[in-house]
């Protein structure tokens, strides 16, 4: 799987740019304001239809346009897929192929990505909401069903939020089955992904840092993780009949996969409260790699891995691990402000004023 092409119009400051790819590392260059950060976030785009920056959508298109384009060749399996994105304000529309859909979620799991940006760092010091967002985004690459089981949660979660908030309390075990139905799936999922997670994160954590300290992951629910689906499905719907009363004063939902959270551990501790400032942008290094190594095995496919502005999350030794460890990735994009050392076999892409 790698991204051949691509063409940018009116997206962020490019009026209309093509660019082509190698299938190994690529290393996107040039001073601050260029667009080295706008190109990448359009690769995302591509992969997740969705920005690492912004919610919005009209952000994206160039100051004093009324519409921005993007279309990429990707070669997957050996066959190359052709897809087209067009967004005015009013109208979205991906083509895939020839094939016209309305919904950029389409695009989830075409060209699956693991991605590294300043913002990441919040995986491990942020607030739980953003690591449930890395393990939705996962999952969702990963499997389709995930992406059906989890729009159906939050739309029962919202509405039995709404009935909790409206004190229509009688109405709401119409939809405790399906919140625990699709809930009871995120949550062995997940259970699942961060089982997977634990061994690679560890291995790629002491390659990278060279520091003899073991590197732990582990899932907070109220369910338990040995349990199947059948089983997830019963201890929630008991869970919720024995939150009710306290629902009821809170009015929302104080159970389910919306609330659950994981923790990083470093040699036992916690790495968010214990961990130095280095030893966490090692431990999201070591985390994301595990992310690839993960999907990898599980599609029989090689992920794209972006980083955005390299040489500012590493010192030049643990950097030169890295890039070690990089090279037995497929296809790579990274940030950087200059080239000033070696990247074997790259392909250096100096974005100069656009």
């Amino acid at each position: 799987m790698f991204l051949k092409k691509l063409l940018l119009r009116n997206f962020r400051n490019y009026s209309s740019y093509l660019v082509e790819f190698s299938p190994n590392i690529n290393v996107i260059c040039g001073n601050n304001g260029v667009g080295k950060t706008n190109l990448l976030e359009a690769i995302y785009l591509l992969s997740t239809g969705r920005s690492f920056r912004t919610t919005n959508l009209k952000d994206l298109i160039k100051e004093k346009a009324n519409y921005f384009y993007i279309e990429a060749e990707i070669e997957i399996k050996n066959l190359t897929q052709i897809i087209k994105i067009y967004y005015d304000l009013k109208t979205k529309k991906i083509t895939i192929n020839s094939k016209e859909y309305q919904t950029f979620s389409i695009l989830i799991g075409i060209l699956c990505n693991v991605l590294i940006t300043s913002d990441d760092f919040n995986i491990i010091n942020g607030k739980p909401q953003t690591r449930r967002n890395f393990l939705n985004l996962h999952l969702a690459q990963e499997n389709p069903l995930y992406i059906h089981h989890y729009l159906r949660f939050i739309k029962a979660l919202k509405q039995r939020n709404y009935l909790l908030k409206t004190n229509k309390f009688h109405l709401m075990k119409g939809f405790d089955h399906e919140l625990c139905k699709s809930g009871s799936f995120l949550i062995n999922k997940r259970f699942e992904l961060v089982d997977s997670l634990k061994s690679p994160l560890n291995l790629f954590f002491k390659e990278i840092s060279t520091i003899d300290l073991n590197a732990k992951i582990k899932y907070f629910s109220f369910i338990d993780s040995n349990l199947n689906l059948d089983e997830t499905i019963k201890n929630y719907l008991q869970e919720l009949e024995k939150t009710k009363e306290k629902e009821k004063d809170f009015k929302t939902t104080l159970v389910g996969p919306h609330r659950d959270d994981f923790q990083i551990l470093l040699s036992k501790k916690i790495a968010k409260n214990f961990a130095s400032e280095g030893q966490k942008k090692l431990l999201l290094f070591s985390l994301k790699l595990a992310q690839w190594e993960i999907l990898t095995k599980t599609l029989n496919l090689r992920p794209i891995f972006l980083i955005d502005d390299f040489d500012a999350h590493l010192d030049n030794l643990h950097k030169n691990n890295l890039k070690n460890a990089l090279k037995t990735l497929t296809q790579v994009f990274i940030t950087i402000p200059k080239v000033d050392e070696k990247y074997d076999n790259a392909n250096i892409i100096n974005i100069e004023n656009i």
